[in-house]
């Protein structure tokens, strides 16, 4: 919700945003809807994307321990959103790579636990070192 609320930013600094879940492109659909979103949302229903970039499968510790839940708090009193079912692997963390126009990565984050997100101000500051 956080990068939908600041894609004029993001569009104003020449970066697109593209989200990749790991169902279907149905489900992928029905995510984008159900949230509201004006992004693009594409689906990965074998997590190859999420391979290739690195990240992993959490420990119960890194999904639901003491600072995910107080992060998770803070999160959804600030968007007014609360994290709805997960579908596909439950465990699976994510990322966010920043991807210049040959396509090389020069910039990433790859979550340590469930609520280890890049705030939109550090992946607009890597957009915009690309030049």
């Amino acid at each position: 919700m956080q990068l939908h609320r600041a894609r004029d930013e993001f569009r104003d600094a020449g970066a697109n945003i593209v989200l990749i879940g790991q169902r279907t492109p149905s489900h992928a659909a029905e995510f984008r809807r159900q949230q509201g979103l004006e992004l693009t949302v594409l689906a990965d229903e074998r997590r190859k994307t999420y391979a290739l970039a690195g990240t992993k499968v959490a420990t119960v510790g890194e999904l639901i321990g003491p600072k995910v839940v107080a992060r998770s708090l803070v999160a959804t009193a600030k968007t007014g959103k609360v994290q709805t079912k997960t579908d596909g692997h439950t465990a699976q963390l994510g990322g966010t790579l920043v991807i210049a126009p040959d396509g090389r990565v020069t910039w990433s984050h790859i979550a340590h636990d469930a609520s280890d997100n890049a705030s939109p101000e550090e992946i607009l500051e890597a957009v915009r070192a690309i030049g």
